[in-house]
């Protein structure tokens, strides 16, 4: 070859062609083969599952057969195992004895093409048992069939001709393709480059550059190289100094794609963590879960609740506060990492794991995790004596067949851990059928009375009050009722405490006040008299500056004395200086203080002397015995004679017969209230007995 010149002997886009054909082919086919001999392989695996799930699901009938030995009937399961083509054999086995032993011969789908890891004939087993009872392990037989793996489905033979034919002739098409786009014109720019390169003669000395590969020598890219050899010579210097810049970037940029990255990894990391106990976050814990539940499975969840944390987090500080989260987390991480059991922080002093696989298993984690919980020491500088945490555990198991289906799971756990707490807290409580109708039916209970509040449908009932020595009407007391949809009443009794729980009492109250309040207003409009009236207040509602007002209001607008009634067991030993100053500023209203409900409590004679209440009425529950057990009469005179001491007056309630009146009469008690002179009645009703009460009662007492 002569320098300035492009003579070869071989032709750069002909060795070309001739390698991308090759190896196209080759390649091709040796992908469609080994893509075929997967896919084989997952088939026969797809075979021996879908035969081995058939004999799970007769298993039971093969069961109900060998236990009473009836050949039909295990007849019938051969026949019905032997709708799978794969399945070539079926022997079933009654105490060591076969029962019933069937074969057939198949057509194999394939010829035999060897095995890559398994034999194509195996044999799949499965012990029967009792029908009767299964939990108890005893064995009654075995049933047993052989499958041939190489018995796939005719399509998917099908499906594999299909597949390396069209394999084969896509990558001869893709061959072709590059030799036409790629290398033709490879070849023709690299001539046209040699061909200029030639006519270029550098005037300084230049590096020089590697020969051509052997397989490329004496073809137009060997006489390009040496030309690129006297161009490298010239362009050496520059080439250097190239280098050397590109790598101080390249330098530079590395250090800041890695501040980039490290800084990213912090950001997710704080998006997926709790900043103070450093386990998942609930959107993390949300995530996880929708990764983790796939497809149908069984699924456990525990949610665990940090006891009187709020307490202790006032008490002590909001440092031992997060100490106490903190050594919770710890011991949560500890107990249940590694472990299949994804766990978080829910929120505030809340924790949740969730565990895919064997509820009693995960069970059995859950209450060792309570148990380190106890075991774990609190470190503090504030307290030496509140070294432990206890925790409270809901726990709740079910199938899930996706992740909506999941939030239903949670809510069971949040129901357990709730009745937790409700049964004294540091324990764990697993949902139960039982458990979510009770909380069902609270839900339901506590939706009628918020219906009940939005619909007004309490109404005040009055009971008298008579002095049992002359049968004169000296005051009424407004009890609540609540008005059913079919136009009945039901007492307190069946609504109160759920209305107690869900927060309703307030605005029961309020209804009262403003029933009450039209009540007495249709009395003086009519010209009738309530000489007195009392209405049973809770504590909580004294401390409603509104509600306060609003009493007083009432007691001045109507010609009434009214009377308050406190519950002794809300009044306890701890009278404060702000009730004791509403009660004083309704005191100097005219509103008269009582004790209602008085034996039912515990509130002492200190207390009585600082209330200063004008009047306490004893219980009902100490007032009805008396007429069976002289022990009560007793507690009641007790009562009296520590009322006249300390000036305040008595009234008895729950007088139902002739002999209780005469006898609390005898022991000094006059005011007196019960069904035996009448019973609480709407205010209908009042109309009639306010204008003439004797008629109604003196009679009874007489």
């Amino acid at each position: 070859m002569q320098n300035g010149s492009l003579q070869s002997s071989r032709r750069l886009s002909h060795v070309l062609a001739k390698i991308t054909l090759f190896l196209s082919l080759v390649l091709g086919t040796a992908s469609g083969l080994s893509q075929i001999a997967v896919d084989l392989r997952q088939e026969k695996d797809a075979v021996e599952y879908s035969a081995e799930e058939f004999l799970t699901s007769v298993a039971p009938s093969a069961s109900s057969a060998v236990y009473n030995f009836y050949m039909p009937a295990a007849e019938q399961v051969a026949s019905g195992l032997f709708t799978q083509r794969a399945i070539k054999a079926v022997t079933i086995i009654n105490e060591g004895e076969v029962m019933i032993s069937r074969e057939r011969e198949v057509e194999p789908t394939l010829p035999n093409l060897g095995r890559s890891t398994r034999e194509d004939l195996i044999t799949l087993e499965t012990p029967l048992f009792a029908p009767e009872d299964v939990s108890s392990g005893e064995q009654i037989g075995m049933i047993l069939i052989t499958v041939d793996r190489s018995i796939v489905a005719p399509a998917f033979v099908n499906r594999m001709v299909y597949y390396f034919a069209f394999a084969t002739a896509k990558n001869f098409l893709l061959g072709v393709l590059l030799i036409w786009i790629v290398y033709g014109a490879l070849a023709r720019y690299i001539v046209t480059l040699a061909e200029r390169t030639a006519a270029w003669t550098p005037d300084i000395k230049a590096l020089d550059v590697a020969d051509a590969p052997a397989l490329m020598r004496d073809t137009e890219l060997d006489s390009l190289a040496q030309q690129i050899r006297k161009l490298a010579r010239t362009a050496s210097g520059r080439i250097q100094e190239a280098e050397a810049s590109q790598v101080m970037l390249s330098k530079e940029v590395y250090q800041k794609n890695l501040k980039l990255e490290e800084a990213n990894s912090r950001l997710k990391e704080l998006a997926e963590l709790d900043a103070l106990t450093g386990l998942y976050n609930r959107r993390s814990f949300d995530r996880l879960a929708e990764e983790a539940i796939t497809g149908p499975s069984e699924v456990s969840v525990a949610m665990i609740d940090v006891d009187f944390f709020k307490s202790y987090n006032d008490y002590y500080g909001h440092q031992a506060g997060d100490g106490c989260l903190k050594t919770v987390a710890k011991t949560v991480r500890e107990s249940l990492e590694n472990r299949n059991v994804i766990f978080a922080r829910f929120g505030g002093e809340e924790f949740i794991s969730l565990h895919i696989g064997q509820p009693a298993e995960f069970e059995a984690m859950i209450r060792e995790l309570h148990q380190r919980i106890w075991n774990a020491e609190l470190e503090h500088q504030r307290s030496t004596i509140a070294d432990r945490v206890t925790v409270s555990i809901g726990l709740a198991s079910g199938s899930i067949s996706d992740y909506v289906a999941l939030s239903g799971l949670i809510s069971d756990a949040d129901e357990a851990l709730y009745e937790a707490k409700a049964r004294g807290r540091n324990q764990t409580v697993a949902s139960s059928e039982d458990l979510r109708q009770r909380v069902l039916k609270n839900r339901n209970e506590a939706m009628d009375i918020f219906k009940a509040v939005e619909l007004r449908s309490f109404e005040p009932f009055f009971q008298p009050q008579i002095d049992a020595s002359t049968g004169e009407l000296i005051g009424m007391e407004a009890l609540v009722r609540r008005r059913l949809d079919d136009g009945s009443f039901q007492v307190p009794f069946h609504f109160m405490d759920v209305a107690c729980a869900n927060g309703y009492l307030a605005k029961i109250d309020r209804i009262m006040l403003e029933k009450v309040s039209e009540s007495l207003s249709a009395a003086k409009a009519a010209g009738v008299g309530i000489p007195r009236l009392s209405l049973n207040v809770p504590r909580e509602m004294l401390s409603e500056r509104d509600y306060v007002l609003d009493l007083i209001k009432l007691g001045e607008d109507y010609p009434t004395e009214l009377v308050l009634e406190l519950l002794e067991n809300a009044i306890y030993d701890d009278l404060t200086e702000a009730l004791a100053w509403q009660l004083d500023e309704l005191r100097e209203a005219g509103i008269r203080i009582e004790i209602d409900d008085f034996g039912t409590g515990h509130t002492s004679i200190v207390c009585l002397m600082k209330l200063k209440p004008s009047r306490i009425k004893i219980a009902k529950e100490l007032v009805l015995p008396m007429d069976a057990d002289e022990t009560y009469a007793q507690v009641v005179e007790s009562i009296i004679q520590m009322s006249g001491a300390l000036g305040i007056g008595v009234l008895a309630e729950g007088v139902e017969t002739k002999a209780a009146s005469e006898r609390l009469l005898a022991l000094g008690c006059r005011a007196q209230q019960g069904y035996f002179f009448a019973r609480p009645m709407p205010v209908e009703e009042l109309w009639g007995f306010l204008a003439a009460p004797e008629r109604r009662v003196s009679q009874a007492v007489r």
